[in-house]
């Protein structure tokens, strides 16, 4: 799993080898990570000889945007957790992050055009707790471009 108290800030272009960006697949929209994932975010091992994962998408938020301010989280804009486009990517705080995810409810599609609800979806679903709660909700998300879908808080 990758560490939050990593140094996002320290990392620069010299990191990202033709290795990273092999597995970067640039949709018309997203930059979709295809390495390694947890919890659908990408990670990868960006500092030769060590044996620590980043999460792609703080990686190239703070080398392509700005550096990463503490205790905020970056936020896809797209909802799509494998994306690594930084301009689909911005700081904002937990609450604010938490709120939206409620707020957005269920759609029918996701951003890549895939089917989310009905015989033709490709889904599949799960209940956990978010990271910053205590209540489980309902996942949905698409097995095609690992799309995710939260259910409303009740």
């Amino acid at each position: 799993m990758a560490r939050a108290t990593l140094d996002y800030n320290a990392l620069t272009e010299d990191n990202l080898k033709d290795t990273f960006w092999a597995k970067v697949n640039k949709t018309d929209t997203c930059w979709l990570w295809t390495g390694k994932t947890d919890d659908g975010y990408g990670r990868a091992n960006l500092v030769r000889g060590s044996k620590v994962f980043y999460l792609v998408h703080r990686a190239l938020f703070a080398i392509y945007n700005e550096d990463i301010k503490p205790n905020l989280v970056i936020d896809h804009m797209c909802k799509v957790r494998a994306c690594c486009n930084p301009s689909h990517l911005r700081q904002i705080t937990i609450s604010e992050n938490t709120k939206g995810h409620i707020q957005s409810g269920f759609k029918e599609i996701c951003p890549n055009g895939h089917f989310l609800t009905g015989d033709d979806a490709e889904v599949y679903y799960s209940m956990r707790k978010p990271r910053h709660g205590d209540k489980e909700v309902l996942h949905i998300v698409c097995s095609l471009c690992n799309y995710p879908q939260v259910a409303k808080a009740s």
